[in-house]
């Protein structure tokens, strides 16, 4: 509906500045182009028109912009309409302008609650903000007014410090002063003490004149030595239950010497006997391969040839049994010469 009136809008519109131009001036070349240093009628026309219309809008109306618009829309079909040659090219792109600017507008609508909306959420937030500042800014005053007593606290923790640090070092002085005066008063009574145990061995020397060659010892000094003995006592009684807990599992070198003598004179024997039962064994085999082949032999020879092998073969067992017998080292027989470990 609004495209169609605004169509009309511009029908009549260009219908009357037509009129008009024809009223002014004939419909001529003159009118489109212009000449040499003037104007064309039309483009006079169409400014005088829109100067016109323009004065007649208030700037101060709502609709200020579209009514504007308006103006130059009807200055321009009436141009399209002048150039019947490009009018079809003019009015589709007006057309399309025209769609464009509907579209445009159409989105505005769209978005104006959007626009409302986002309005609407802007000034929450700015709410909330301010409201979040002004917690942060109650925060921040009860922080610093914390602070503040806690400073307060501190300077008095200090001067508290600083008074108990007077006291400690008053006390201290009086502790070394007490000290001194202990110190003093244990040796005035030391020296007392000496010296009524000499006045005592004088008088015992004056009572016994036949002991002045024994020496009378102070003590004083007994008790030192005393003392003395009962923490080396200390020190060597340590110094043993450190040295068990450390070698209770050392064995002593005399009973090392005669094991490791022992383990040689076995290991000397065990490679004696080894190289025997190596060598009879030797013996051994060969005499069985021996007596093997001659038994494969004897299948095929006379019951003589056998007797004789048989003769041999006793001959042979009893120079070996001699052998064995005469071997050096070896005990009870072949048997008993080789090591259990072996067998």
């Amino acid at each position: 509906m609004q495209t169609s009136e605004e169509g009309q809008a511009e029908n009549a519109a260009a219908v009357s500045v037509q009129t008009a131009a024809r009223k002014l001036c004939w419909t001529g070349r003159s009118y489109i182009y212009a000449g040499p240093g003037r104007k064309p009628q039309l483009l006079m026309h169409l400014e005088s028109y829109v100067n016109k219309e323009l004065r007649t809008i208030s700037s101060c109306e709502p609709h200020f912009q579209e009514l504007k618009l308006q103006v130059y829309r009807d200055a321009f079909g009436c141009f399209i309409k002048e150039f019947r040659t490009y009018q079809p090219l003019l009015s589709a792109i007006k057309k399309e302008y025209e769609n464009t600017l509907a579209y445009q507008q159409d989105h505005i609508r769209e978005l104006e609650p959007l626009r409302t909306h986002l309005r609407l959420v802007t000034e929450d937030c700015g709410r909330k903000i301010q409201a979040r500042w002004a917690e942060e800014q109650a925060e921040i005053g009860a922080l610093k007014k914390e602070k503040q007593q806690l400073q307060s606290v501190i300077e008095a923790t200090r001067e508290k410090e600083k008074a108990l640090q007077a006291v400690v070092d008053r006390l201290q002085s009086e502790l070394s002063n007490q000290y001194l005066q202990y110190r003093e008063e244990r040796d005035a009574r030391k020296l007392v003490i000496w010296q009524l145990s000499d006045l005592t061995r004088g008088s015992v020397k004056e009572e016994h004149p036949a002991d002045e060659n024994i020496d009378a010892k102070d003590p004083v000094e007994l008790q030192l030595a005393l003392k003395v003995c009962r923490e080396d006592l200390t020190k060597a009684q340590e110094e043993l239950n450190r040295r068990k807990t450390e070698y209770w599992d050392v064995v002593p070198r005399r009973n090392w010497d005669s094991l490791e003598q022992t383990h040689k004179q076995n290991l000397l024997q065990l490679k004696t006997l080894q190289g025997n039962f190596d060598q009879l064994k030797s013996e051994y085999d060969t005499l069985l391969q021996l007596h093997k082949g001659e038994t494969m032999q004897n299948k095929t020879d006379d019951p003589s040839t056998v007797q004789k092998d048989e003769s041999v073969s006793e001959g042979q067992s009893q120079i070996q049994s001699n052998h064995l017998t005469h071997c050096p080292g070896v005990e009870g027989g072949p048997e008993d010469s080789v090591p259990s470990e072996v067998r």
